[in-house]
Parts: structure tokens; sequence; C-alpha cells
């Protein structure tokens, strides 16, 4: 009698030790845990699955959940709903939502940024030969590329860019095809795009963004996208936050320095040929940051704010003119 109560309870009591085991395992499992939203085809992507095919996210105590989304507005839509931890946006965004009470914050990821490309026998050989064109704009009327494009013709050349030039606003793909019909006499796209193009040598680029930020007198390293998260979130989870963001750079240091490692990158890239995939590769290094995000940078940044508040207006902005305190994620 006591041998078989003696047996049941060294059972209860096995069972009650395996679920706990259990139980603190998959805790942990859990709080480590990043949800990330990317675009399916987006070169973030890139990044975040050279991580889950070297481990570095198990190297650093994290799990990382790649969260595929459609488009930009679903990742925001995941982002504000808790879907996901983090997602990939402009700092303007941020600023935007910051202003209006919901407290995001930014980590810069890349500087990369699109650029003007025409055919090599167009008549267009500076951006001041744009006057009375026509032109293909990525995106909409206050895409960030065509608002600093805008503010830059109007400081140098001392004319309004969107009055004296014909403007079509449309998807990258659809441009890039109409730029090969003849359709446009220039086209202003993002980075990828304009890495497509130039696989043709009938095509070449007359400047690219982050050459207009230097000429408006701006600092190097001012962030076009970068990681977005909740501040509250962040607050709570600082050694997660801190973990990704060190494995982050580290598969962005691999990335720059290896060729090698780009061979793992390479079946994420949709690059149908070698050189599409070394152009893609050389552009993505030029927007990797090279140092730690600055004072001088976010001091830029701000500039680069109040010079865009005035050419986008509220449709980019809202009620706010200056860059909202926080919206740099500052440990």
């Amino acid at each position: 009698m006591l041998k078989n109560i003696f047996e049941k309870f060294c059972f209860v009591l096995n069972v009650l030790c395996f679920t706990f085991i259990f139980y603190i395992y998959f805790s942990h499992l859990k709080a480590n845990t990043l949800k990330i939203g990317s675009l399916q085809y987006g070169s973030v992507n890139w990044e975040l699955k050279l991580i889950k095919e070297l481990d570095l996210d198990k190297k650093n105590d994290i799990d990382i959940e790649i969260v595929e989304l459609a488009s930009k507005n679903a990742a925001a839509v995941a982002l504000q709903g808790g879907a996901v931890d983090l997602i990939v946006t402009d700092w303007f965004w941020v600023s935007r939502q910051r202003n209006e009470g919901r407290e995001f914050a930014f980590v810069p990821h890349s500087m990369s940024a699109g650029g003007l490309i025409v055919s090599k026998d167009s008549k267009i050989k500076n951006e001041g030969d744009l006057e009375g064109k026509k032109i293909g704009i990525a995106g909409g009327q206050v895409d960030k590329g065509w608002l600093i494009f805008r503010a830059y013709f109007k400081k140098e050349y001392g004319k309004e860019l969107k009055e004296v030039s014909r403007q079509i606003f449309g998807a990258p793909p659809l441009l890039n095809k109409k730029i090969e019909q003849n359709s446009f006499d220039a086209i202003l796209t993002y980075w990828p795009y304009q890495a497509k193009l130039l696989t043709n040598e009938k095509f070449t680029k007359v400047i690219n963004i982050t050459d207009i930020l230097k000429k408006l007198n701006l600092p190097k390293g001012i962030p076009v996208i970068g990681w977005v998260f909740k501040e509250q979130w962040a607050e709570k989870n600082k050694v997660l936050l801190k973990n990704f963001l060190e494995t982050s750079k580290e598969a962005k240091r691999l990335m720059l320095e290896s060729d090698e490692i780009w061979d793992k990158v390479r079946p994420f890239m949709n690059a149908k040929n070698d050189r599409l995939f070394i152009n893609l590769r050389d552009i993505y290094r030029e927007g990797i940051p090279e140092k730690e995000f600055s004072l001088d940078q976010i001091n830029g940044s701000k500039k680069l704010y109040s010079i865009l508040s005035e050419v986008g207006g509220r449709e980019l902005v809202g009620k706010a003119k200056e860059l909202s305190p926080g919206t740099f994620w500052v440990e």
C-alpha cells in the first residue's frame, strides 16, 4: 500500500518536474523571440535571412521570426496592432506618429537611396537639364526622394521643378518598363530599380539622392530607413533589442567585408544575372552605416526634416514643422 502511494507520488513529482522544465524552456524561447515584419521581396529580408542562415540570432540569445508582409502600409498596421515587434520604415513616419501621440522610435538601418536615370543618348547631362522634360517618379507626390530633389532644384536653380517639368508618378517596375520604351525623358526611382536599369548599357545615372544631400550641406550618414518599434516595448525589452541590434551590426559587417558571404544572400535577391547581382550588392553596401549614429547626423536629420516639411507640407509631416523629440532611439 505504502509502496503504491510512494510510486504514485514519484510519478506525479516527475510529471511536475518535467512540466516545470518545459515551462521554463518555452517561456525562455517566447521571451527571446523577436517578430520582425518585412516585405517579402525587400532588401531588408537579405539581412534577416542571412542572420537565420548563419544562426547569428541564436548566437546572441534571440530567435528572430520573419513575418513577411505585402506592403509598407501592411507593415505599419502590423506594428501598430502588435502583430510584430519591429518593422523597417522611414523616420519621417516615426516623427509624425510621435507628434500624434503614438510613441515609436527609430534606429538607422540603411542610407541607400535612389537616383535620377536617363538613357545614355539623352540630352539630360545634369539635373539642370530637367526643365521642360517628362519625368517618371517612383512613389507619390510626397515621396522623400522627389521632395529632396525639388528642394535642391529650387536652391540651385531658383525654380520649382514641379512647375517647370511634367511628372508622372507610378510604381517602380512600371517606370523601368516605360523608360525602356522611351516614354520618359528621365526617371527618379528607388535604388533596387536603379540597379536593374543600370544592367542595361543603354542607361546611365545622372545623380544620386545621397549626392544631393551633400549639395544641401547635410552631413554624410543620414539614414533613409531604419528599424522601428514602440518605445514602450523597447523600454520593457532593452536586452532583447540590444541583442538584436548587435546581431544586425554583425550581419552588416559580414555583408560589407566579405564577397563570399553574398553567395548565401544571393538566393534571396531575385538577381537574374551576375551584373544585376553585383549592382544590387554594391549599392546595398553603400548604404550600410559605417559608424554609430552621431549627434551631427541627428542635427542633419533635423535640418532635412525642416527643409522637406516646407516642400511636402502637411501631407508629409502633419502639423509639425520640426522633428519630434525622441524620434531617434538613444540607449
